[in-house]
């Protein structure tokens, strides 16, 4: 039987003891070693990202300067300076007014403010719709739309003066004779001329025949035709055909037309005439 002595066991256990701290002390030293790699490691990465990002912010940075003087050079070459307009489409008559708001415009092509110069040509009374259009490096295409004039409408009976106005009933301009070709508008107030607007289809029809339209309440339109004494509430519909089967009728019944004042035509299948006489009113049926 082996025995082992104090001393033996007190040296084994001091060299175990001596073989734990070593091995703790290396995993210390390893970690601590592992630590400062990882930290060089991050600041590297550190470093090239800041590299690269300045890197960017330079190229941007020349981009930019690059663009601002190509943009600074082209919005100042003389050769894209504004050198003509080309205008189709506008009556001579308003020229004078045009090139009156194109001398506002002027400079470099690529600067000009089309919205701007547009809403400006759309504000005289005549336009209705404009394009505007570059063509570099030097020329401005402008065409125009213009309202056409369809009512004369008498505002001065006494001074012969009429606001002339388009379809949708925009002024156009003012003359102080009345013009050939335009329906003629009298006897009623300049504010109610949307009431004629929605009969433009009917009046077209008998245009050359017109020698004014008037509105009265409740009858609605009421024309005057020329060469013919009588007047004529003809409703909303088939303003032709209602006055010419009138007329025939007139014709085969041998009614006294000198005596006859207003003619109601709004009802399908009657009509109703006025005399000069108020209480000797009749009515036909057609």
């Amino acid at each position: 039987m082996k025995t082992l002595s104090a001393a033996g066991t007190a040296g084994s256990v001091g060299t175990a003891a001596s073989r734990i701290g070593l091995s703790r002390e290396a995993d210390y030293l390893r970690r601590q070693n592992n630590r400062l790699i990882h930290k060089q490691k991050k600041l590297r990465t550190i470093k090239l990202k800041g590299i690269h990002l300045l890197f960017i912010l330079t190229l941007l940075s020349f981009i930019a300067f690059a663009i601002y003087k190509t943009g600074h050079f082209v919005l100042t070459w003389e050769k894209l300076d504004i050198r003509s307009y080309k205008i189709t489409n506008c009556p001579d008559s308003k020229l004078k007014e045009v090139r009156t708001i194109l001398g506002r415009y002027h400079g470099n092509i690529l600067s000009l403010g089309l919205d701007d110069l547009r809403a400006d040509l759309a504000g005289i009374p005549e336009v209705k719709d404009v394009a505007v259009s570059r063509s570099l490096p030097s020329t401005v295409y402008i065409g125009f739309i213009m309202r056409q004039p369809v009512f004369q409408v008498e505002i001065d009976k006494t001074g012969g003066k009429y606001n002339v106005i388009d379809k949708e009933g925009i002024v156009l301009y003012r003359e102080v004779e009345r013009r050939e070709g335009l329906i003629a508008v009298k006897n009623m107030d300049f504010s109610r001329r949307d009431k004629i607007l929605p009969y433009l289809s009917q009046l077209e029809s008998i245009r050359d025949y017109i020698e004014y339209v008037s509105y009265n309440e409740p009858y609605g339109i009421r024309l005057k035709l020329k060469r013919i004494d009588e007047t004529f509430y003809p409703g909303e519909i088939d303003f032709d055909g209602k006055i010419d089967y009138y007329l025939r009728l007139r014709k085969k019944l041998s009614l006294d037309k000198n005596k006859i004042v207003n003619v109601d035509l709004r009802f399908k299948d009657r009509f109703y005439l006025e005399y000069e006489v108020s209480t000797n009113q009749a009515g036909g049926k057609s």
